[in-house]
């Protein structure tokens, strides 16, 4: 098994990019990546593993025409269970996640009653993605649309959501 790490610049500052074997694995703001979760998670399911440097390819170019105003649709990872290992809660928001299309949004509370978890439910399992962009947790709001939870802060989500309405012409009201 391969790992690699890399730093992407973009618009919001750098994102750490994790790919295994050439598929992302974790995307994740670098204040936030400071924490170093995913490196304790790859650790203990993959004693003595070796993270090194490497180009990222995969994820590079996904998020390189993201941010180009070319985004393609990042499906469920289904291998990210190789890597990590997720709970079916998990699983269950992530897929949700997968299939709000760009330049929408959906609240907590809509989360909550297409799955029977409770809100705050959806707000901690929706935190503990680590695939941020890929996996669109800044596409989920408030029940009044209000921007809410957003381990990357705030002001980012906003930019994405924004950034997302410029790229589909979709209007959010």
């Amino acid at each position: 098994m391969k790992i690699e790490w890399t730093s992407c610049p973009t618009p919001l500052g750098p994102l750490v990019v994790v790919e295994a074997d050439g598929q992302p694995i974790v995307v994740e703001f670098v204040l936030r990546a400071r924490r170093m979760r995913w490196v304790d998670r790859l650790r203990a399911r993959f004693p003595g593993i070796s993270i090194d440097g490497g180009p990222c390819l995969t994820a590079i170019g996904w998020l390189e025409s993201y941010f180009q105003r070319r985004p393609r649709h990042f499906p469920f990872p289904e291998y990210l269970a190789d890597y990590f290992t997720i709970t079916p809660s998990e699983e269950a928001i992530w897929r949700l996640l997968c299939s709000i299309p760009l330049g929408e949004t959906r609240s907590y509370d809509e989360l909550a009653r297409q799955t029977g978890f409770h809100p705050r439910q959806v707000g901690q399992l929706n935190g503990a993605n680590h695939l941020a962009i890929l996996i669109p947790c800044h596409r989920v709001v408030g029940k009044d649309g209000a921007l809410v939870g957003y381990g990357g802060g705030l002001q980012r989500k906003r930019w994405l959501l924004d950034h997302e309405l410029r790229t589909t012409g979709v209007s959010l009201t």
